[in-house]
């Protein structure tokens, strides 16, 4: 099987390098798929993720964060088979969108996030209705710009995201760990996870 993996907001496909290493340990082919997040041009994110696609055996896209609203949409463009992609794994995705984006467009300071908004980020009511099983993972360590942004720290996050941000109807299967928003990506629960819901379209219970 192959994992095309894309990366987040303000991130370079670099950072995801490393868990692109794990999973190849678990006996993935992998491609981490490089692309301007503030400046995204949909049809060349696409054409990237086109070009990569294996054709001789199935695909599972993972995003991280704005990644996976960016797999989402794809989804919805292409509409691949599940003989095509078969999972998607969203790691500390808003699938939804994110709140804190609209604490910025209050703040007047949205205009760093460039056009991410308009691909995800703004808020937004849905559902998962494509064929593929939907793994979200979400993080609880509230280590980020969420708490001086929001003064929210009762509520329950990764320091960027909140975890209910992080489901939505129609998923496979949601699941925690404690790690902050970037480092959701570095630590040695996340492939595993991967790894389980690939083979049981479900995550492994602590």
């Amino acid at each position: 099987m192959k994992i095309i993996i894309l990366h987040g907001l303000y991130m370079h496909g670099l950072v995801m390098q490393p868990l692109s290493h794990k999973l190849r340990k678990f006996g993935y082919d992998t491609q981490v798929i490089t692309y301007n997040t503030v400046a995204i041009d949909k049809s060349r994110v696409f054409k990237k993720i086109d070009q990569v696609l294996s054709a001789e055996q199935p695909n599972i896209l993972v995003g991280h964060s704005l990644g996976g609203l960016i797999i989402k949409a794809y989804l919805a463009e292409r509409k691949p088979s599940t003989e095509t992609i078969s999972h998607v794994i969203a790691i500390g995705s808003p699938i939804k969108g994110a709140s804190i984006v609209a604490r910025m467009q209050q703040l007047g300071i949205d205009r760093m996030l460039g056009n991410s908004p308009q691909h995800g980020l703004n808020l937004h009511d849905d559902q998962w209705q494509f064929p593929q099983k939907l793994g979200c993972i979400a993080g609880t360590l509230p280590v980020g710009a969420r708490a001086l942004l929001m003064m929210d720290s009762r509520i329950l996050s990764d320091g960027t995201v909140t975890v209910d941000e992080t489901k939505i109807d129609g998923m496979a299967d949601h699941i925690c760990t404690p790690s902050s928003h970037t480092s959701l990506i570095y630590n040695s629960f996340v492939p595993k996870q991967i790894d389980y819901f690939i083979q049981h379209n479900c995550f492994e219970a602590a």
